[in-house]
Order: structure tokens, then sequence, then C-alpha cells
């Protein structure tokens, strides 16, 4: 849902920065305000209230990219309702011809929400206040593709958290979780449990054990319904400070989510890492962007740095060495996923 006074209080943020020449911190504020109208725009269900956020987003994504190239130039100026320095294109619309210097904050310090208006944004706090949020809506979209594992001998058993990448039956998750240390081989009994309760077989087929992952297989036929989580393509596009959504089965309890924010998009050993209350169980399961797109393999949890108890520090084997993992494994046994 999206917060009206949170928005007026970017805007009116940004509008101060610009004010004193501060190009870069006014844009760090109208990037937050195109991601509260990009998330109304994606939940939107009315054509008319997506042609009214394109519209917001087109034009203040230009100011966005104003800020960066040239800074505080005379069209950001006029977006924002304040003097301009010379004559200048500005674009003609409600947004524009509502804009007005904004009213100080109130001696309480409330921000000013007549600001909301000036960017024409009130409008479109009704369709998102709808949703319960990215988190929930990704969830939902995606358990159907996340598995509950289980893996067994005679003497113990292993729980933990895979994911479906193919309609053919291919599904990924931690290597420690197939594999029993102690017998030196993977575990005879493995099964995957989908949302709804059907339980099927599943095959180890290749694994590598210094990214902690394992590729598995299934028959696709007996497992029902099922979804399949989307992979993203570019890894590159991952940033520091990204939300992140990890869908696991916590203690053998059952699937549910939890979520965080990207720390690192690779440190020193290579993972992903990020804030998470990552527990035993989780491991295997997907971590997930904001358009529901697997960015990693959620593995590991770092308890301790140089002695010194650690809050926060989850591991993921993040999808670039995923990726070149799975174009061998395939490559070299015909393998279609």
């Amino acid at each position: 849902m999206i917060d009206k006074d949170k928005i007026a209080t970017y805007y009116s943020n940004a509008r101060e920065l610009v004010k004193q020449n501060n190009p870069k911190a006014a844009r760090a504020y109208v990037l937050a305000i195109l991601n509260c109208a990009l998330e109304t725009y994606q939940k939107a269900t009315k054509i008319l209230t997506k042609a009214k956020t394109q519209a917001f987003l087109d034009q203040w994504i230009k100011v966005s990219r104003e800020l960066y190239d040239k800074g505080v130039t005379d069209f950001v100026l006029g977006c924002f309702g304040l003097p301009v320095k010379q004559d200048c294109q500005v674009p003609k619309t409600k947004a524009d011809s509502a804009q007005q210097p904004s009213k100080s904050s109130s001696s309480q310090g409330k921000p000013d929400t007549s600001s909301v208006d000036e960017v024409d944004i009130a409008g479109l706090v009704e369709e998102c206040a709808k949703t319960q949020g990215w988190c929930a809506e990704q969830f939902d979209k995606n358990k159907r593709a996340v598995v509950e594992i289980s893996a067994s001998n005679s003497q113990k058993n292993s729980t933990g958290t895979g994911f479906i990448i193919s309609s053919k039956g291919y599904l990924l998750t931690n290597d420690h979780i197939v594999y029993d240390e102690d017998a030196q081989g993977y575990y005879p009994k493995t099964k995957m449990s989908l949302a709804g309760g059907k339980t099927v077989k599943i095959n180890v087929l290749f694994s590598d054990k210094k990214s902690d992952v394992a590729l598995c297989s299934f028959d696709p036929n007996s497992a029902g319904n099922f979804s399949v989580i989307k992979r993203i393509s570019d890894y590159s596009r991952v940033l520091q400070g990204a939300d992140c959504l990890v869908i696991g089965n916590a203690f053998g309890m059952g699937l549910a989510p939890f979520s965080g924010v990207v720390r690192f998009t690779k440190n020193a050993e290579g993972n992903l890492v990020y804030t998470a209350p990552s527990n035993p169980g989780d491991s295997g399961g997907p971590v997930l962007n904001r358009n529901g797109e697997c960015i990693g393999i959620n593995k590991s949890k770092t308890l301790t740095v140089d002695n010194v108890s650690a809050d926060g520090y989850v591991n993921a084997t993040p999808m670039d060495k995923i990726e070149e993992l799975l174009y061998k494994w395939c490559d070299a046994n015909n393998i279609e996923l």
C-alpha cells in the first residue's frame, strides 16, 4: 500500500534539494517516488489508472535522467514548479499546471500533503491500497513452484527447500540437503512435497559442492498442478540495497515467505549476501526480486565474523553462478530445461 504522507515527504524533500542545487540527493527521492508509482502501475486493474500512472512515470523518469545526466536544469526546476533561469520546454500536463511552491510543514513536522496533488499522485493511491504488498503477492504467485524436500536413509533424515525451474521436471536445491556427509553419498530416499500436499520422488542428477547447488529431476506427470520459478536473465541488474523475498521450509513446518535487503551482490567468497531471518530448513529456497525473478539460492547463514556474533548475514549462491553450472550440466548431457 502506498503511504500518501510518505510520497508527499519524498516530493517535498526532492524539491528542497533541487532548490539547494543538490541533484544527486534529489534524484534519490525522485527514484523513491517512481518506485511507489511503479508498484501502483503493476497492481492497477483499471485501464484509466494505468494510463494515468504511465504518464506520471514518463515525466518523472525524464526528471530522474536529467538530474543524473545534467544536474538541476531549467527542465527540472519547471517540473518542480520552481522559477527557471530561462525559457524551457516543460510538459503541459495536469501535474505541471497544478505545481506551485509547496507550503511549509506544520509546527508538528507533518509533511505537506498538498504536494501529492501537485505531482498528480493522489488518485493513484486508492488502486494500490487494494493490494497487501509485493511480498504477499509474489509468495502467492510462486508458492506452487517451491517444494519441501525430505531426504533420508535408515538412520537419519534431512529437510529443506527446493524450487522448480522447468515444466519438464527439473528443480534446484542445495547439495547439503540431499547429500549425507556421514555416509559419503546421496540419500537413497529423496522426495518433494508440493503446495497442496502431493508428494513426488526426486532424483539427484548433478551437484556442485563448492557452490552448494544440486540439479534434480522428477516426473512432471505425477506432480499435478505446479508452476515454474523465473530466473533473472542478467544478474548484473541486481543492486545493493534491493528488496528480496525468500521462500523456505524452516524447521520443516511448511513453506513460508520472509524478506530482506541485498547487502552484497557478490562478496569475497562469491556469495549473494542479504538480510533475512533465515532458519534451518530454509536452505535451498529461491531468493526472488520484486519481479518474482530468482536471483539466487539460499544456502547458509554467517553466525560470527572474527569471533564477533553476526546478525542478518545470509548467504546465497548467485544466479550467474547457477546459470554457469546449469549450462555445463545440460550441455554435457544433452538436457533441455
